[in-house]
């Protein structure tokens, strides 16, 4: 399968390279990014499930818990600590799958100097691993996973790996409606569903189905939207007083920045979350030319073009928004 994009592979090892280090090597310990989204949860529980279906010993690590609208694809789990795994596992080979940066391991941010492979899609990606793979081609790290898995498992990839790498790339792309959206991802959608992943039913949990607290979440934040130049960027803040308030949890608002985006005449989506440690992750998506990704670097953030965020203390809030309000050019 080919692309054509201005953007390229960076790596340091090829996919054959990253299968025969997987072949010769065991006991992996899998790293999502902190906050987890569909992406790098189905990417890291596939390549678990491929490395066991080799033999060998792999788990997941996750700093944070699983939302619990993708614990759909955890089998109803949400704790995948490393001290969650047999108290005589001793990882021996590191690898992080979505991670751009070694901040974004969270929790276990102090382990980024050990990480031996990291795969990714980032274009702002900081190739922190001994051994990187990043194609900012790929609409989701799972395209990546999905070339990795058919190789080792010789094209007969199961169906529950199947349906968490079609689950990593509808999510990713917004169910294929994104600009990430590529030929080469629907051709890959349409192998995962051959092999057996029920899209319609992933599809129903990713973007149908939603907790009373997620819908309250969503209510708060069209009721308490603002609009810049001229209605093209939507803005709203939630801080934890509000969520106290109106009864849902920061993993409610995992869709809050969709729903700001979708208004009509909106090109620039930006979302101002407090965390439990009193700082800020604003999160953007662009629906135009602008590329967000190189506004939220300003702030030591990063991503995609399209869907952007960084970490601001709380007292640089506010003239953060302003300076990437600003920035997107807009009332020049």
């Amino acid at each position: 399968m080919t692309r054509t994009s201005e953007m390229s592979v960076v790596n340091n090892i090829t996919i054959a390279g990253i299968c025969k280090i997987l072949q010769r090597n065991d006991n992996f310990l899998i790293f999502t990014h902190e906050n987890p989204d569909a992406d790098t949860i189905g990417s890291c529980f596939a390549l678990v499930s491929t490395l066991r279906a080799l033999g060998k010993t792999a788990y997941p690590a996750c700093g944070d818990r699983i939302p619990n609208s993708l614990v759909f694809m955890t089998d109803g789990e949400r704790d995948f600590h490393i001290e969650d795994a047999p108290a005589d596992f001793m990882p021996e080979y590191y690898i992080s799958v979505d991670v751009a940066s070694g901040a974004q391991l969270g929790a276990y941010r102090h382990l980024a100097d050990k990480i031996d492979l990291a795969m990714d899609h980032h274009a702002t990606h900081d190739k922190y691993a001994k051994h990187y793979y990043i194609d900012p081609r790929a609409a989701a790290c799972a395209e990546i996973v999905y070339n990795v898995a058919l190789r080792l498992l010789s094209g007969e990839i199961p169906v529950k790996t199947a349906s968490l790498l079609y689950a990593a790339l509808a999510a990713d792309t917004g169910g294929f409606r994104y600009a990430n959206t590529t030929p080469v991802t629907h051709k890959i959608a349409a192998k995962l569903i051959e092999r057996g992943a029920n899209h319609a039913e992933i599809c129903r949990n990713l973007f149908e189905c939603k907790t009373k607290q997620a819908l309250a979440a969503e209510a708060f934040a069209m009721a308490n939207v603002t609009y810049f130049s001229d209605g093209k960027i939507s803005y709203v803040k939630i801080t934890k007083q509000d969520k106290k308030n109106c009864g849902f949890e920061d993993e409610d608002t995992y869709d809050v920045i969709n729903v700001i985006r979708r208004v009509d005449g909106v090109k620039i989506a930006i979302f101002a979350r407090e965390k439990d440690d009193g700082t800020y992750k604003i999160s953007t998506r662009s629906a135009c030319e602008i590329d967000v990704s190189k506004i939220c670097a300003i702030f030591g953030g990063g991503g995609h073009a399209g869907a952007a965020g960084c970490s601001v203390s709380p007292d640089e809030t506010e003239s953060a928004v302003r300076r990437i309000i600003k920035e997107c050019g807009f009332d020049d």
